[in-house]
């Protein structure tokens, strides 16, 4: 890209925008690097190589530049959520960095003969609409930043417990692990309740668990299994401590006898 200092800044303020936020380890730095990354120079390049052969006015470049940028945004989520390793930091940088690079790249290209342009910074003499919407995006921008990092209130949302259940079972010993996970919106008091055997057979083990919003706790319940025979029944319910008769939970499993792997 040479002859085209314009390009060439874009590409170099990319690859530093996107290391410095992702490096960075204040979140107010990282985002003052993201902003320019996401909002400006991917729109930049774009307009670069689709208006290579025809100047636009600053105030055009500045517009479509952010408004470009917002669309890569858009159609970068939805290509990324369905990537490997799905929508990540590290991934949409990667992704802006390789856009604005093969725009310039495209840009350059085009452009009938090296120029000098440097890199558009409007000198604010639009027209009154066009000063309008430009003062529109910029606050729907802010906004949306501003939301992004604000915590919100989740009183409406609704919450879940998770349980599962996986068996053991070794030439010493057999048993189950038992987990149990609180998504709920609050601190939760649980009754776990172990039928071991044939049902009318079977032996009760109670556990109490009591865990705060995002907590998970993974009990062992040992269980006696005979040297041959059937596989022994197991079957974990869970009741919430308020309502101890209704279960709210339950899995089960197979214990296979001592000495065969489970």
């Amino acid at each position: 890209m040479r002859g085209h200092a314009d390009l060439r800044a874009a590409v170099a303020a990319s690859l530093l925008c996107a290391v410095l936020a992702l490096l960075l380890p204040l979140s107010e730095l990282r985002v003052v690097f993201a902003l320019p990354l996401t909002l400006f120079l991917p729109g930049y390049a774009i307009v670069a190589v689709t208006f290579a052969r025809r100047r636009l006015e600053r105030a055009q470049m500045l517009l479509l530049s952010l408004g470009l940028s917002l669309a890569t945004l858009a159609l970068g989520a939805i290509l990324l959520n369905y990537m490997p390793g799905g929508i990540r930091a590290g991934s949409w940088a990667l992704l802006l960095v390789l856009v604005v690079i093969a725009a310039s790249r495209g840009a350059a290209l085009r452009r009938p003969r090296p120029t000098t342009t440097k890199l558009g910074i409007p000198r604010l003499s639009p027209r009154r609409a066009e000063l309008g919407l430009l003062a529109g995006g910029a606050l729907a921008v802010l906004a949306a930043f501003l939301l992004a990092f604000m915590p919100l209130s989740a009183e409406n949302a609704i919450g879940y417990t998770e349980m599962w259940i996986k068996p053991f079972s070794n030439e010493s010993r057999a048993g189950v692990k038992i987990g149990v996970g609180n998504r709920e919106q609050s601190d939760a008091e649980y009754r776990l309740r172990v039928h071991i055997g044939p049902e009318g057979e079977e032996t009760v083990v109670y556990r109490d668990i009591a865990l705060a919003p995002g907590q998970t706790q993974v009990r062992v319940v040992p269980i006696e299994t005979p040297s041959s025979g059937q596989p022994t029944p197991v079957v974990a319910v869970l009741v919430m401590a308020d309502s101890p008769t209704r279960p709210y939970r339950r899995v089960s499993a197979w214990i296979p006898p001592t000495g065969e792997s489970g």
